[in-house]
């Protein structure tokens, strides 16, 4: 009977490469003995994107929302998995919306509403439903943390980016303060699953991938497309697009031609080229944070962070002017390559270093 892994995440630690090349090699891995499933295919909106379709984020909507279609989805889904389990050593989920995932309040259970009082208990609300839905499989939780200060400038990057996040650094580390609880996020999930957790930061020294196909005790890992890659943004280019957001004028298509722009290497130099800043305003206050984060997470070692901060990431009004002024010049010179892209459905973070446009 196949055992099976659900990978929660979390964000930012490799997640988009590991799900595209598992996605892209279900044949291959069948050969091994190992399903990937294609769980858009039994629930949820169809996706339309080759990205939406990689991971299994339908999965953990659906225990969040669980409204009557998502149960019928779920029932229909967890009998499917029942009819194929003989045919494999193992099935794989993987979907870093597991890690932040909370409840629908609406749906609740009274028995669920009981325990649902607090962040935590909301959270347990989740995985008791996976470890329901999961009933009668041999299932475990494999999980990798990034240290905490890396994570959450990496985490309010990516809210700004490519999310519908408008906060500042500073309101962004009170909004969900669990993400940032290491310790209260590995009890959820010990509560109801046997879970191995990792130390992002370890796991790249020996190649990512080849360590994630490790651990997952898949075989040796297959190529990958290296635009799959989620490049990060300069960290200036984040406060900019951070201000184009709050611009009600700037509509989803322009919104998504600047990151494009931000995107690529040769325009770094409005962002402040090689130059290295932070979000932390202090030591003190980065430390604090990653101190707090880990304080019932002892088993979690990271490697020690630089004992100084870059300078603070500013943004000022001159410089806002200058990387506008900048991008429409760029966007007119390059607009038919522009819509190629879009025509083609090519994501805007799926930029090559090298590219010379």
């Amino acid at each position: 009977m196949a055992k099976v892994i659900i990978h929660v995440g979390s964000h930012k630690t490799g997640t988009t490469v590991l799900q595209s090349v598992l996605a892209s090699n279900r044949s291959a891995l069948k050969a091994r003995g190992v399903y990937y499933p294609e769980t858009f295919r039994f629930m949820g909106d169809k996706r339309s994107t080759e990205v939406s379709t990689m991971a299994h984020f339908e999965l953990p909507k659906a225990l969040g929302i669980y409204g009557l279609r998502e149960r019928e989805e779920l029932a229909r889904f967890r009998q499917h998995l029942l009819d194929v389990r003989q045919e494999y050593s193992k099935i794989v989920f993987s979907a870093e919306t597991f890690y932040r995932m909370l409840p629908n309040k609406a749906n609740l259970t009274s028995s669920e509403s009981a325990v649902a009082k607090n962040t935590r208990g909301l959270r347990s609300v989740i995985f008791a439903r996976l470890a329901a839905f999961l009933e009668g499989f041999d299932a475990e939780i494999l999980v990798y943390f990034r240290r905490p200060d890396s994570f959450a400038e990496s985490m309010y990057s990516e809210g700004i980016v490519n999310g519908k996040s408008t906060r500042s650094f500073e309101e962004f580390q009170s909004f969900q303060k669990f993400r940032f609880d290491y310790g209260a996020q590995l009890a959820t999930f010990k509560e109801y699953f046997p879970v191995r957790s990792f130390v992002f930061e370890e796991k790249v020294k020996g190649g990512l991938l080849e360590n994630n196909f490790a651990d997952l005790d898949i075989g040796s890992p297959f190529t990958h497309d290296s635009a799959m890659e989620r490049r990060a943004v300069p960290k200036r280019a984040t406060l900019w697009l951070r201000r184009c957001k709050l611009a009600a004028a700037i509509k989803k298509r322009g919104f998504n031609q600047r990151k494009l722009f931000a995107y690529l290497p040769e325009h770094r130099a409005y962002f402040g080229g090689e130059n290295r800043y932070s979000f932390w305003e202090s030591t003190q206050a980065r430390d604090a944070f990653t101190e707090r984060a880990l304080r019932n997470a002892p088993e979690l070692v990271f490697p020690a962070a630089p004992p100084t901060v870059p300078p603070l990431c500013a943004w000022t009004p001159a410089d806002h002017q200058a990387a506008e002024d900048a991008f429409h010049d760029w966007r007119q010179r390059e607009q038919d390559w522009i819509k190629e892209r879009r025509k083609n459905r090519i994501l805007p973070f799926m930029v090559d270093p090298v590219d010379d446009v």
